[in-house]
């Protein structure tokens, strides 16, 4: 079976330098600095980073004051190497239907970009994928509307790059003033098009797509799946300090846990300003150590050549029956009643 490895931010940084490149939107001394910077930034990167994301802002400014607005953003996405985004692009380009395409994008856009995320909805006549992006500072104001005008043209194209068929959004909306020049907008967008509005979003009309399939590998696509579920637990949301403290505990999990002042430090945040944001969330740095117990407790009563005494003590647990009344109160059963049923459940059916 192929081994599947998850893309980052900073690959779509060099996706992005080599498109600005194309259109002639930076020299070739530029695109040479800004890889040289991809570079840097993978010798450093850690899959919990976000600096290829600031990369990534650092580059849409520059790509939209060069075009004269974020329409650019509309442009680049005609020419979108689907192949190129990692796991995203292979489970895009392997699902069975664009209703598929966009369910996934919804479930797994962090793995590329932490600071953005996708909102699958539907009604019986239309199908909507709206866009969100962390707030950013004024200075990146015009990266953001970049971005969004970015990430739903891709959505916007899925029926023709993945499906070829000839389908456009009935509608798109976004929570800006329109650009300058709209014709790159309508060209991937259609005509029905809003701005200023509460959210950013295309619309499509479900009978279009009901038809719009293709032939794809059941075992290839699970594995994608597979693969990109892993990939999740190393790429916790941006905006979420609570999803940061889990990924710094589980990272760290091997016989003790991290304490809370270590996750702080690594945060970039003392300890009192770390204990307020997950206050603000509705958690603590104790619920956040339960429930990275508790999930990978869940995970490895699934490996049989585990022994219960070894997860207790991966876990920071000092004795096995410290572990068992844990688990009684995470799982209402003691650990190896857990394991016995897992062993009988089908591995599919999980």
């Amino acid at each position: 079976m192929r081994t599947f490895e998850a893309k980052t931010s900073i690959d779509l940084f060099d996706l992005l330098i080599d498109l600005a490149r194309q259109h002639d939107l930076i020299s070739k001394l530029e695109a040479a600095g800004f890889r040289k910077a991809s570079a840097v930034l993978k010798k450093g990167h850690s899959a919990g980073s976000h600096m290829g994301e600031e990369a990534v802002l650092e580059l849409g400014t520059l790509l939209t004051d060069r075009w004269g607005g974020p329409e650019v953003g509309a442009v680049l996405a005609l020419k979108t190497d689907l192949t190129r985004l990692g796991i995203l692009g292979e489970l895009i380009l392997q699902s069975e239907t664009p209703q598929a395409v966009f369910y996934q994008m919804a479930r797994f856009n962090r793995l590329l970009n932490q600071r953005s995320a996708f909102e699958l909805t539907t009604t019986p006549y239309r199908l909507t994928m709206t866009h969100t992006h962390a707030r950013v500072g004024p200075r990146f104001s015009r990266a953001a509307q970049f971005g969004a005008i970015w990430a739903l043209a891709n959505v916007a194209l899925i029926p023709e790059h993945v499906f070829g068929a000839a389908v456009r959004p009935a509608s798109a909306h976004f929570d800006f003033a329109a650009p300058a020049h709209l014709e790159p907008i309508h060209k991937v967008f259609g005509s029905s098009i809003l701005f200023e509005q509460p959210a950013a979003a295309v619309s499509f009309d479900r009978a279009r797509l009901k038809d719009i399939r293709k032939d794809t590998s059941l075992p290839v696509w699970k594995a994608l799946e597979d693969a990109a579920e892993r990939g999740l637990d190393d790429v916790p949301a941006l905006d979420s300090v609570a999803g940061r403290v889990r990924h710094h505990l589980g990272e760290h999990m091997a016989g003790s846990i991290a304490s809370e002042s270590s996750v702080a430090a690594r945060l970039g945040m003392s300890v009192r300003t770390m204990q307020r944001r997950l206050s603000d969330e509705g958690t603590s740095f104790r619920q956040e150590v339960d429930a990275v117990r508790s999930e990978t407790a869940h995970r490895l009563l699934g490996d049989r050549r585990i022994s219960l005494s070894e997860i207790a003590f991966r876990l920071g647990y000092g004795e096995l029956s410290a572990f068992n009344h844990a688990a009684l109160r995470w799982f209402g059963q003691s650990p190896g009643s857990l394991r016995r049923e897992k062993k009988a459940v089908p591995e599919n059916e999980r």
